[in-house]
């Protein structure tokens, strides 16, 4: 069987993402029966399985990161409730890098490469989910944690729920955004109900 001369990296790592989504594990051979992509060609382009794994966190990494700063203008109470959706959002625009990040753990994605600049970029993008965490806390005036679990785990949890099977129900935006308010203003459900019916 032939092999693609040329390939991108998406395509390895969408394919990636379905097969690690169902499976536990992956050998090089297998990306290479499921892409088409010739075994040398993985190693030629990124070094070990390991890198390769590095590879596909950190393009899913990037993409997210990409996507909330080009969707999250406004600051306080409003800008976290939206940057909740936009991370829900995130399950439906990008299924296979919301696959990658939020239903392969990551530590299976992240381990020891042997790669010093593979290394350094996956520190940066760690840093730069983090920057923007802080950032946002103290706009809210809250402490990373509330805001985390608001803003990011809650919407992760979802997208989790239904990736990579389903799709997420578009009612689900209502959901995060009631949860996520309810985390961020320390109010009840009746109470925050009644701010909205209001």
């Amino acid at each position: 069987m032939g092999r693609k001369p040329g390939f991108t990296d998406e395509q390895v790592f969408v394919w990636l993402s379905g097969h690690l989504a169902l499976a536990p594990g992956v050998t090089v051979q297998q990306v290479s029966k499921g892409t088409g992509v010739s075994v040398g060609s993985i190693y030629h382009r990124y070094g070990s399985m390991e890198g390769l794994l590095a590879e596909a966190w950190l393009w899913a990494q990037n993409r997210f990161c990409d996507h909330l700063e080009q969707q999250i203008l406004a600051d306080g109470l409003q800008g976290g409730l939206r940057t909740a959706v936009e991370v829900l959002r995130f399950g439906t625009l990008d299924r296979a890098a919301a696959t990658l990040l939020f239903i392969v753990p990551e530590r299976y994605l992240v381990r020891a490469v042997d790669d010093a600049a593979v290394t350094e970029r996956v520190s940066t993008a760690r840093a730069r989910q983090g920057l923007a965490l802080e950032q946002m806390s103290k706009r809210l005036n809250l402490d990373t944690d509330t805001v985390e679990l608001a803003v990011f785990r809650l919407p992760w949890a979802l997208i989790a729920k239904y990736l990579p099977d389903e799709e997420i129900p578009a009612q689900a935006e209502v959901y995060v955004r009631k949860a996520a308010r309810m985390i961020l203003t320390h109010q009840t459900q009746a109470q925050v109900d009644a701010e909205v019916d209001a």
